[in-house]
This record gives structure tokens, sequence and C-alpha cells, in this order.
């Protein structure tokens, strides 16, 4: 399973990544590599302190109709780099 990840550029040229689907998890980087690492490190951590299984994955056509979690997150999907971060935690205890 895999969880759609938007890197976000900063002002101050760090990078910022949000999870659509897993709105209280966030990471940040300098460089893309670094903030897609910090991403994956960042999931298993959201998912490890979690106590019920994860929510499902959204596809980017149904994140990009979710007008009001793109405005409250301030994502602007034409300056964003969308990814992939591969869910590699194992949910079950």
């Amino acid at each position: 399973m895999h969880y759609i990840a938007l890197l976000i550029p900063s002002s101050v040229g760090e990078w910022r990544v949000v999870f659509p689907d897993m709105p209280e998890c966030e990471a940040h980087g300098y460089t893309v590599d670094d903030a897609t690492f910090a991403a994956a490190t960042a999931l298993s951590r959201c998912l490890a302190e979690n106590d019920h299984l994860p929510p499902l994955p959204r596809d980017l056509a149904e994140i990009e109709r979710d007008e009001e979690w793109l405005s409250r997150n301030n994502v602007d999907l034409h300056e964003a780099i969308v990814t992939m971060i591969s869910l590699t935690h194992n949910t079950q205890a």
C-alpha cells in the first residue's frame, strides 16, 4: 500500500511534505531526497502512534477534488511535487 505525499516548496528553501490521507503527519527536508526520506520516516511514526487501522489511501483525482483540504493546508498542486510513499510499517499488533 502507498500513500500520496505532496512536497511543497517553502519560502526559506525547505520542502514541506504533507499526506492528504494522514492529516496529522508532516515532514520537512532541505532537498527533495531528504524530504522524501523524512516523509517515509514520518509516515511510519504516525502509523505506529495510531491506535487503529490507517485510512485507505485516496487516488490523486480524489485529492485534487478535495478543495477544502488543499486550501486549509496551503497546497497549490501546480507547485507541489506528487510522490508515493510506501507503507512499510506493520500495522498489526
